[in-house]
């Protein structure tokens, strides 16, 4: 790292101090983890990272105004890449204001760059336009737009006529495939269509860091029984927003698997002989034990069944 670090400094002097100073800035930060032996200075180490985090997840959820209050507090100014996010709100704001101006331009300005991508924004724009005259009517208007900004897109032919029938139609339409076409939810479609092409030209990957180490955790602990009917209140992966989350996610793959009691939380062993009640159901011995002293009788937690100890079955796993 002090390498690279002497490397990038001399660079400063060639015009690009600005990014070479912020690339100084972060090597130090890594630096300052792989040299830190005090616990107290480790932990802010990792409020700090935690912060970039949130700062990025806040970005790409244009929260802008909490991710700049945090930047500000946390002191983090160098170490997140705000430029891009920011460029692109009063984009998303005209947009969303349907006004199609600043993004077109914005097309113009990166023009050779979008060449490279797989989405032709610009005539999804240039389209939006063209329907917005159709819905006031202005067919001759919407027409000459057309012969203008929209036969030499390069877009597909087939979704060129597909846009050019709209002329055919009122606004009002019942067809549903141009009902959609017509609605002014393709204003919250073109916003986000923006901010992915955004990402792209920026090298920003279309999920949020937090997202992904969420999804990395996830995938260790879940299972099968996470998407059953006995699912357990003390497993993430059960409970609701991250059982959607990890949804995508492959099952873990457990070379040696644990019965964990779902009473206690504790390991069955041994120590800890797993019993099954006549339901079928399997919970540890010393948490039946202890109900069974505490309450008298042994309630099923899955069923609410009601029994007793001597009821009860070792279970033996081979």
């Amino acid at each position: 790292l002090r390498r690279v670090r002497e490397a990038v400094v001399s660079t400063q002097s060639t015009g690009e101090g600005g990014y070479a100073g912020r690339c100084v800035e972060r090597l130090d930060y890594l630096q300052d983890y792989i040299d830190e032996t005090d616990t107290k200075a480790e932990n802010v180490w990792r409020k700090k990272r935690l912060n970039r985090v949130l700062v990025d997840y806040f970005l790409r959820n244009s929260n802008y105004d909490t991710a700049i209050q945090l930047v500000k507090s946390a002191g983090i100014e160098g170490e997140v890449d705000m430029e891009p996010f920011l460029a692109g709100r009063e984009i998303e704001k005209s947009l969303a204001a349907h006004n199609t101006a600043p993004c077109l331009k914005w097309c113009n300005e990166n023009r050779s760059r979008l060449k490279k991508t797989k989405v032709n924004l610009e005539f999804k724009l240039h389209a939006q336009n063209f329907i917005e005259r159709i819905k006031v009517e202005d067919y001759s208007g919407a027409i000459q737009y057309a012969q203008k900004h929209l036969i030499d897109t390069g877009e597909d032919p087939e979704r060129l006529q597909e846009t050019m029938v709209l002329l055919a139609f009122k606004p009002d339409t019942e067809c549903e495939k141009y009902k959609k076409m017509f609605s002014d939810d393709r204003w919250e479609e073109l916003v986000l269509e923006f901010r992915r092409t955004n990402f792209e030209l920026h090298h920003l990957h279309s999920d949020s860091l937090l997202s992904t180490l969420l999804q990395s955790g996830l995938s260790v602990i879940k299972t099968h029984q996470c998407y059953s009917s006995e699912r357990s209140g003390d497993c993430p992966v059960c409970n609701e927003p991250l059982n959607t989350l990890a949804s995508s996610l492959p099952f873990s793959h457990c070379t040696q698997s644990r019965l964990i009691c779902r009473i206690s939380g504790e390991v069955m062993n041994e120590h800890n002989h797993p019993l099954m009640l006549p339901n079928g159901h399997v919970y540890g011995e010393r948490a039946l034990t202890e109900m069974m002293e505490r309450e008298g009788v042994i309630v099923c937690p899955g069923t609410e069944e009601v029994f007793w100890l001597d009821q009860c079955k070792k279970v033996y796993v081979m």
